[in-house]
């Protein structure tokens, strides 16, 4: 299968497995009408469709030693659910993440098969795989309770207003109250959430847990630690697209990076999906 992303306003391919990349690192526009193409054409089983659908088709498929599993995600929600019912049928680390909207006219889904979710299980032994996850925010301040009624919507921390609790760790750190990239909340295995204010309440992009660390990046920090993570000549790398609006300069890439809306880490033997992060797939030719 080959693997393909693209921009949002060049339009999905027909004949790969990709989605859509808010733009590709180190191009001269990134944000240009643009597709890329990569060097393999790896072996293994693509599903995509409904959440439902895609569970169903693997559950009809021969099994194989599949050595790894790419996760594309169509802007659905429910993206941690599904990654949790998807490794409880195959213990196989997975990478990937959220397919970029188009800023233009907002449409979504840009991913193969044009549904809720696109995977591939790859089985190709002329490869070696290495899945890659880092999180740039290193800095953890503590430990917190976080309450909420919806999984993606926080009701308080350690019993406060989320609003004004977050404002005041931001301001203790000279970030501005409307600055939800720099500081943010994370699970205990480091997966972050991006938070944002909408109608007044704050919400997460990625499901919420009772607990969870308070993380943040210095500004001066940002550059050196993606880059650090882009410069793997032979990993895709699928980057937050909110982590590319707090670049001072653009990065460079001898590898594929992207930057998507949304990303599937691994870690301790669970995928998750989460945001603010850098997820990767290194793939090494064994002949």
């Amino acid at each position: 299968m080959k693997l393909e992303f693209f921009t949002p306003s060049y339009g999905v391919p027909s004949d790969s497995f990709g989605a859509a990349t808010f733009g590709f690192v180190g191009a001269e526009n990134e944000r240009a009408a643009a597709a890329i193409a990569l060097p393999y054409d790896l072996e293994g089983d693509a599903v995509c469709g409904t959440y439902e659908a895609c569970l169903a088709a693997i559950d009809q498929l021969p099994k194989k030693a599949w050595q790894v599993g790419i996760v594309l995600f169509g802007n659905a929600g429910g993206e941690n659910a599904f990654l949790r019912e998807l490794q409880s049928r195959l213990e196989i680390p997975f990478v990937g993440g959220g397919a970029a909207i188009c800023p233009e006219t907002g449409k979504g889904a840009l991913l193969t098969g044009g549904g809720q979710a696109a995977i591939l299980l790859v089985c190709d032994e002329r490869y070696g795989f290495e899945v890659l996850r880092e999180n740039i925010h290193h800095e953890i301040l503590g430990e917190h309770e976080v309450v909420f009624s919806d999984p993606r919507r926080i009701d308080s921390i350690d019993g406060n207003d989320p609003r004004v609790w977050l404002a005041e760790q931001k301001a203790k750190l000279g970030f501005s109250s409307d600055d939800f990239e720099h500081l943010t909340l994370s699970d205990l295995r480091g997966n972050n959430a991006h938070l944002l204010l909408v109608d007044g309440e704050i919400r997460s992009g990625r499901d919420l847990e009772r607990r969870m660390l308070l993380r943040y990046v210095p500004r001066d920090k940002v550059q050196e630690r993606m880059q650090a993570f882009y410069g793997d000549a032979d990993a895709v790398i699928f980057g937050c697209a909110g982590l590319r609006g707090i670049l001072p300069e653009k990065l460079h890439t001898r590898g594929v990076g992207l930057f998507l809306f949304g990303e599937v880490c691994y870690a301790d033997g669970q995928s998750e999906f989460a945001n603010l992060m850098l997820s990767g797939l290194r793939i090494k030719s064994r002949l």
